[in-house]
């Protein structure tokens, strides 16, 4: 019996050691995603500017910005030609006040519901004044984002940015932090290899982890003390973020520190 169980040891030992030659013998880093530890590549502004047109932050260092389809395509929901004129924002209240005075029940008049003042118009007035919101919110954020770029692909831009919230389940119709995300590194970063951590931790929970992915890229990459909505980094702030994350080379502060 000792003999038998001496020999199944030396059977299972010589099995786990081809085992292990035969899979470092593949040449892969596969082991890397399977381990529970790996989270996806470090990336810092050194690696943050590879595949980029420039370094800094602004439009014109982003590879869509040399897109036809953002450049010479219209703007979607025929908002081209859509301004937000005093006509325009006349209807826009009467619309909202329409729709308190049903909610609270003062309108009589039941055969002409707010429906009929167009809810259609009434999106492309929200959608049209978001475009402009989001405009002004990256220029401030990052001066000369735009620099001499035209309005109109700022818009169609931002729309891609819009549309890009829909892919990750994101159902909000103004998702701010989708176009604030895009605008660090790309309408197309869950394409590219570096941001895979990133990519599958929006993707996970976008309505909650597309601001936690921005904080974390502005304290790796461009090394902001910060949030955008002046809350300071702290470990706080950034609970629950790790260990989906790699761990950033320089710890955050602690938040009574």
């Amino acid at each position: 019996m000792l003999y038998k169980i001496l020999k199944l040891g030396v059977f299972l030992t010589l099995a786990f050691f081809l085992g292990c030659e035969a899979n470092s013998s593949n040449g892969t880093n596969n082991w890397k995603k399977d381990a529970p530890f790996y989270h996806g590549e470090y990336v810092d502004f050194e690696s943050f500017k590879e595949g980029r047109l420039c370094s800094e932050v602004r439009f014109t260092c982003l590879t869509e910005s040399q897109d036809k389809l953002v450049v010479d395509t219209p703007l979607e929901n025929g908002l081209d030609s859509f301004e937000l004129t005093a006509e325009v924002m006349e209807k826009y209240h009467a619309i909202i006040k329409r729709w308190r005075d049903e909610e609270d029940g003062l309108v009589k008049d039941e055969s002409m519901k707010a429906a009929e003042l167009s809810e259609a118009f009434f999106d492309k007035v929200e959608e049209k004044k978001f475009l402009k919101e989001m405009e002004a919110q990256l220029e401030k954020e990052f001066p000369g984002f735009w620099k001499d770029t035209p309005k109109q692909v700022r818009y169609r831009w931002i729309q891609r940015a819009m549309n890009k919230a829909k892919v990750f389940g994101h159902t909000s119709k103004q998702p701010g932090s989708m176009v604030e995300l895009c605008a660090r590194i790309g309408l197309d970063f869950d394409k590219d290899p570096k941001w895979e951590a990133i990519t599958e931790y929006v993707h996970k929970d976008p309505k909650n982890h597309i601001s936690r992915a921005i904080n974390y890229i502005d304290w790796t990459v461009f090394e902001k003390t910060h949030a955008r909505t002046g809350t300071r980094i702290t470990d706080w702030l950034m609970r629950g973020v790790h260990p989906a994350l790699p761990y950033p080379k320089k710890p955050y502060p602690r938040l009574n520190d």
